[in-house]
C-alpha cells in the first residue's frame, strides 16, 4: 500500500514583478533608457558657455513627454495591483532629481569646461597679452578646442576671445582669456554687451548680443 506523501506548499507567492514576460521587462528598460535619453540632453545642453537651444527644447519635451508616461503607466498599474508599489517605479524619479540637482549647481557646464580647460590654455600659452587700447586681431585655432567646436578667435586688449559654434540661441557665446579681467573696452560695436561669467584662472565664458 502505498502511503500518502505530505505536500508542503510554497508559503512564497510569485511576485507581479516574476510575473512579468521578457517582452514586459524590455518596455521598462526601453522607457528608462529614453528617461536617461531626456536626462542626457538637459544636461549636455546647459554645458555650453550659453546653451543649445534646440538641444534643451527637445530635450525638455523629451522630460515633459516621459514624466506623463510615468505617472499615467504609475497609476494604472497601482490600480491594477491593488496598490502594491515597485522599486523599479523610483528610478525614473531619481533620475529627475539628480538631473535637476547637476542643473542647479551648474555642474555640466563646469564639468565640461574642466575637461577642455588644457586645450585652450595650450593656444595662449607663451603668448603676448595684447596691452589696453590694441586692435582686435583674428587668429587661427584648431576647430576643436577640448569637446567644444570653434569658428573664430581675436586677440583682444587685455587677452582672447573664443567663439563657440552653438552660440546662445540669437546671441554669440564662446570663452575669453583677460587675466586682468573684462574691461569697457570689449564692449564695442558688433560685440555687444557682453556678459562674462568668471571660470578661475583668468578665463571667462561669455554671451554677447550681435
Amino acid at each position: 500500500m502505498i502511503e500518502p506523501q505530505d505536500v508542503t506548499m510554497s508559503d512564497t507567492a510569485p511576485s507581479d514583478d516574476d510575473a512579468l514576460d521578457g517582452s514586459g521587462w524590455r518596455l521598462i528598460w526601453a522607457f528608462h533608457l529614453v528617461v536617461v535619453a531626456a536626462a542626457g540632453g538637459l544636461l549636455w545642453s546647459l554645458s555650453y558657455p550659453g546653451s543649445n537651444f534646440l538641444l534643451m527644447a527637445l530635450s525638455g519635451l523629451a522630460a515633459f513627454v516621459v514624466a506623463c508616461v510615468w505617472l499615467f503607466w504609475t497609476a494604472i498599474y497601482l490600480a491594477r495591483h491593488a496598490g502594491k508599489w515597485r522599486k523599479w517605479f523610483l528610478i525614473g524619479p531619481v533620475i529627475g532629481v539628480l538631473t535637476l540637482a547637476l542643473l542647479c549647481t551648474g555642474a555640466p557646464s563646469k564639468m565640461r569646461w574642466a575637461a577642455s580647460r588644457n586645450a585652450f590654455a595650450a593656444i595662449v600659452a607663451g603668448h603676448p597679452i595684447p596691452p589696453p587700447g590694441s586692435e582686435w586681431q583674428q587668429f587661427t585655432v584648431p576647430r576643436r578646442l577640448g569637446s567644444y567646436s570653434i569658428i573664430g578667435a581675436d586677440w583682444v586688449p587685455g587677452g582672447a576671445v573664443f567663439y563657440e559654434a552653438h552660440g546662445s540661441f540669437f546671441d554669440d557665446a564662446g570663452f575669453a582669456y583677460l587675466p586682468g579681467g573684462p574691461t569697457t573696452e570689449l564692449d564695442t560695436g558688433w560685440f555687444e554687451g557682453p556678459r562674462f561669467r568668471p571660470l578661475g584662472g583668468g578665463w571667462y565664458s561669455w554671451t554677447a548680443s550681435w
